[in-house]
């Protein structure tokens, strides 16, 4: 764990009257990244996350885009989450986008979203292609209306809701739940996401 890193992008919020932003993190989700084996960098600004890319030294595993906030052009989160998307493309590191994040890449690929209810602060069954858990938790708003053009769904929930997608193209993954809200977190979401991090290692080993 000493040298593999998660780039985070965080939740901002202004306070204040407008007048001080904030980013945050549920330190559970730092939780749920470590129980992986991997440590998070947590990105505030551009001007972090280009120190980060320059160091030698940090192995950048993946990309995590976490929950919180609406989609806005006009925030400094969506520029930072938009180049994240992009060294993500152009370095071919699996980027996981969770709830928000999503919402975030879904929105990149020409998505849009509606407006659902009975999906905050529930947990609720789901069906799903690969071997996710039956039941996941659930805190949004809005759901998919339209899906990304390159994107195909991997799990929806029993009333028709998509509830993780996957890009066709790029290492894009996306999961409308929070695994970082379970408790104890789930074996199956540490599973697939431990095989999506490392996919890149693993396809190493195979070729040797």
């Amino acid at each position: 764990m000493k040298n593999r890193f998660i780039l985070v992008s965080m939740r901002q919020d202004y306070f204040y009257n407008g007048k001080e932003l904030r980013f945050c993190i549920d330190t559970k989700l730092i939780d749920w990244i470590s129980s992986l084996g991997f440590r998070s960098l947590l990105v505030s600004d551009l001007k972090t996350l280009n120190f980060f890319l320059k160091q030698n030294k940090l192995n950048i595993k993946g990309i995590i885009l976490s929950g919180g906030n609406d989609i806005n052009k006009n925030t400094l989160r969506y520029k930072i989450e938009k180049r994240l998307s992009e060294i993500s493309k152009t370095k071919k590191i699996p980027l996981l986008g969770i709830c928000h994040g999503l919402q975030f890449i879904n929105f990149l690929d020409n998505g849009t979203l509606k407006k659902i209810k009975n999906h905050v602060g529930v947990n609720h069954k789901i069906k799903s292609k690969d071997n996710y858990p039956s039941k996941v938790n659930s805190f949004h708003e809005y759901g998919i209306k339209k899906l990304g053009k390159n994107f195909e769904i991997v799990a929806y929930s029993y009333d028709n809701q998509i509830e993780a997608i996957k890009h066709k193209k790029f290492n894009w993954l996306g999961w409308m739940w929070h695994p970082e809200r379970e408790k104890p977190f789930n074996e199956d979401l540490k599973k697939i996401a431990k095989s999506f991090f490392n996919k890149n290692e693993n396809s190493k080993k195979t070729k040797k």
